[in-house]
């Protein structure tokens, strides 16, 4: 269900808010120590469902503008429970219809949730490096992605990707037969790719899977 319009639920608001913010000073530091920001999202997930389960989605109207960006942020960070975000992306669409809740966050959390089920995302908010630059990940018709993007009020994908900076270099894998390097680009969830040792030919496959 989506919570209807009544009065502000302020432990709830404050709850959000205080979470949110400890889920970005962790994202923060995470490059170098991803340990705090893993412990957080295991104890935001559960409290999250709980609260799903018992009042439904933190509209608007419920815990304010500011607290009901941040269950979206908890939501987008469940990725532990793909089945979790998708059912908040149907109860975050709902609120959106009725003007509860920002289409954007509908967009991003679309793009999470379709990754999460091996499908291309919609909006190409998810984005990846390669090849020196900056791509979205696997994506449905790409020419009409900005279309797509104006209609919930996203910028064009190019001035989005420009938003990112440099781009990472790719990865380097010891060879196992010699002393060189195999250089690659970190694979999709679900892609297989071939990788050739570029000094004596040892071959072996590099695979992202579903845990």
């Amino acid at each position: 269900m989506v919570v209807n319009a009544g009065p502000m639920d302020e432990p709830l608001r404050e709850e959000l808010l205080r979470r949110a913010a400890r889920d970005q000073e962790a994202r923060r530091t995470a490059d170098a120590d991803p340990e705090p920001m893993l412990a957080i999202d295991a104890e935001n997930l559960p409290w999250l469902k709980g609260v799903i389960e018992a009042k439904g989605w933190p509209t608007r109207s419920t815990v304010g503008e500011q607290a009901s960006h941040a269950a979206w942020l908890l939501v987008q960070h469940a990725d532990k429970d793909p089945a979790f975000q998708h059912r908040c992306l149907e109860l975050l669409t709902t609120a959106a219809t009725k003007g509860e809740a920002d289409p954007q966050e509908v967009a991003y959390l679309t793009d999470r949730v379709c990754l999460a089920e091996r499908r291309p995302q919609v909006y190409g908010t998810q984005v990846t490096a390669r090849g020196g630059r900056w791509v979205p990940r696997s994506l449905q018709d790409p020419p009409n992605v900005d279309e797509r993007r104006a209609a919930v009020g996203l910028e064009p994908m190019e001035d989005y990707l420009a938003r990112f900076g440099d781009p990472p270099g790719p990865n380097f894998l010891p060879c196992l037969q010699c002393d060189s390097s195999i250089e690659f680009w970190s694979p999709e969830l679900g892609e297989h790719v071939q990788l050739t040792c570029p000094s004596c030919g040892w071959k072996t496959v590099l695979s992202l899977d579903p845990q």
